[in-house]
């Protein structure tokens, strides 16, 4: 290709890939969603304590929750996120953990608690996993 019109071509490219560019920094910057702010204020999470003369087990604010998480000194070769300091016994043994979907059952439990091939949210005690309910309905429903 001759000089004359590879020059306009590249330049073209480069009107494009900065174009790109700012729209991606623009539209990741305004609240593409995901971020802590999106986390409502009256939103909680289940969390218990591993300590075993504690086993303390309470709901906590969300946001609160992430917060402390931030504070945390950060291991990328941890084999899971390190634990919080626990309201009732104040050891740091406190983790995130999943309350049963079966009113009957209600015991919370550490995620992943029924086996590593299973739901995470299975409980271990009677057995229920709303993430597998929700997908037998979905499936029973056409996929939608």
């Amino acid at each position: 290709m001759e000089e004359s019109r590879k020059k306009p071509i590249m330049i073209a490219v480069i009107v494009v890939c900065l174009g790109a560019a700012a729209f991606i920094t623009f539209r990741g910057g305004s609240g593409g969603g995901g971020g802590f702010e999106d986390i409502p204020n009256d939103a909680t999470v289940w969390v218990k304590c591993n300590n075993p003369s504690c086993n303390a087990e309470y709901e906590m604010n969300e946001k609160e929750y992430y917060k402390q998480m931030r504070e945390q000194p950060f291991d990328p070769d941890a084999p899971s996120a390190p634990p919080l300091t626990c309201e009732k016994c104040g050891k740091p043994s406190l983790y995130l953990a999943i309350k049963c979907a079966n009113p009957a059952c209600g015991i919370v439990f550490f995620k992943g608690a029924a086996g590593p091939n299973d739901f995470p949210d299975r409980c271990p005690k009677c057995r229920i996993s709303k993430m597998e309910e929700d997908r037998k309905q979905r499936l029973q429903g056409g996929g939608g």
